[in-house]
């Protein structure tokens, strides 16, 4: 009869969830130990390292470049081909912003899975190990950034410095929309393994209703007003939109999708740390 009783949870109450972001500040030795580890994992035995980081955003952006140019060259045979290569550093932006968001989401969410070894033996805060996924996906995005300079200098393009500030304020943005995601899947993946099967069709589809491969313009030549506020309240849009203005002089995301984003996130980041400390409480008996 013991053992069909009603697990009961004897820490400290924390029913915001907010005591665990004390608990990882004071653990943040730990985490940097789980980052340093993660890196070293990923580009062991990797034959140029780092490199990797730079040639995945080029290829992607290479790739859509030449698939627009075709697209477009079918549709207009006068079209100029600097006018395609114009849009590089658009695009570089979007898949930048993107491999953030991708690779922290697909990593982090099979962390305490892969780690379920240890959180079954002893005890430390769980949300260090979700949180290093985050830090290895923002460690990418800063070696990856260095490609905005010579693409830019390339194209003869100038960087809007008195501005660039949005870009900043966009990635601190987006960091903080992917700790909330990265709280919700890896606390549910730990209980229910779908949530790692379902997520790649789901970054699919994000990449795709985001505007990563293009740019706002498109969206306000073939939508509504109503419906741009509506696509920017999509926190990884009103970003992409946020960063690009800051830099290169973009069209600004409508203010109103950016308030609607904002509200998203926050209660996206609320509703992860309640969630994630109620899960905690199960966790080593349910992994």
């Amino acid at each position: 009869m013991d053992a069909c009783r009603e697990i009961v949870y004897f820490g400290q109450p924390d029913p915001m969830g907010l005591k665990q972001l004390k608990e990882a500040w004071n653990s943040r030795e730990l985490l940097l130990s789980f980052f340093q580890r993660d890196l070293l994992i990923r580009y062991r035995q990797v034959l140029i390292g780092v490199l990797w980081v730079l040639i995945q955003p080029t290829l992607g952006t290479l790739i859509f470049l030449l698939l627009f140019y075709f697209m477009g060259a079918n549709r207009n045979p006068h079209l100029n081909t600097r006018e395609i290569w114009h849009d590089a550093s658009v695009i570089l932006v979007g898949m930048l912003l993107w491999q953030l968001v991708n690779n922290s989401l697909r990593d982090a969410t099979g962390s305490l899975v892969n780690h379920q070894h240890v959180i079954t033996k002893i005890y430390f805060p769980r949300m260090l190990l979700p949180l290093a996924s985050l830090l290895c996906a923002l460690f990418d995005l800063a070696v990856g950034g260095i490609l905005l300079f010579p693409v830019s200098a390339w194209l003869g393009q100038s960087f809007h410095w008195a501005t660039s500030w949005a870009a900043l304020l966009a990635i601190v943005w987006l960091v903080v929309f992917c700790f909330g995601a990265i709280l919700w899947l890896s606390s549910l993946n730990a209980q229910y393994r779908d949530i790692g099967y379902v997520l790649p069709f789901v970054m699919q589809l994000g990449m795709f209703l985001s505007p990563v491969v293009y740019g706002l313009e498109r969206i306000e030549n073939s939508l509504s007003r109503f419906w741009q506020v509506i696509y920017c309240a999509n926190p990884v849009a009103s970003c992409i939109g946020l960063a690009r203005w800051g830099v290169l002089g973009s069209p600004m995301p409508p203010v109103l999708g950016l308030m609607l984003a904002a509200i998203i996130t926050f209660l996206l980041v609320a509703s992860g740390l309640v969630w994630f400390q109620r899960s905690n409480q199960w966790m080593a008996d349910r992994i």
